[in-house]
């Protein structure tokens, strides 16, 4: 096998037994078992079974942010990374809402929250007329403390949604855009979902 192979196995075989075994500490011996992957060789590639878990779940949810950005315009691209987003979470609720949830909470933060504010600011710069009263849109400093702001919020309200036994996206889509201080342009409940099948 290649690095990217064995990566990829690793990545498989973590992604496996958190998601069969929530409640059971992650181990290299136990990742490198599943993956196929002798144990001596396991650290050439992780340093750890969580931060490689970390790793599965970001690269799956940036490599379908790559794939929308190319398929849609700017607008229909944002609402679909948010619903992506959500997409994503619910069908690891089992992982994200376990007993690694601190830290795997952390790290998906670092990943949507960047993607989340960086949508927030492209709508505010697209969309003048959404900006809070007395905000220009000149003022570069001020939209991204707004879209910073509103981003937080968000993924706090995300992270209570996925204590949900079954979170459901279409309800975590509407109440998002219903509690965003800032209107919406696009309606993420009307995004084309086949986007972000498979």
């Amino acid at each position: 096998m290649d690095n990217h192979e064995v990566v990829e196995a690793l990545r498989r075989a973590v992604l496996d037994l958190a998601s069969n075994s929530p409640g059971t500490e992650l181990t290299v011996a136990a990742v490198s078992s599943a993956a196929g992957i002798p144990r001596d060789d396991y650290y050439r590639y992780a340093s750890s079974p969580m931060q490689l878990l970390a790793e599965a779940l970001s690269d799956e949810l940036l490599t379908a942010y790559d794939e929308i950005d190319e398929q849609y315009d700017a607008e229909e691209a944002r609402s679909l990374r948010v619903r992506t987003s959500m997409e994503h979470i619910a069908k690891w609720a089992r992982i994200y809402g376990g007993p690694m949830r601190k830290e795997l909470m952390q790290a998906l933060r670092r990943t949507l929250a960047t993607s989340f504010r960086i949508i927030n600011e492209e709508d505010l710069r697209s969309h003048p007329e959404l900006l809070p009263a007395g905000i220009s849109p000149a003022d570069d400093l001020a939209i991204e403390f707004v879209a910073a702001y509103v981003t937080g919020g968000g993924m706090a309200a995300i992270e209570v949604w996925v204590d949900d036994a079954e979170p459901d996206v279409e309800r975590g889509l509407q109440l998002l855009t219903a509690v965003s201080p800032l209107p919406k342009r696009v309606d993420v409940s009307k995004a084309p979902v086949e986007a972000v099948e498979g």
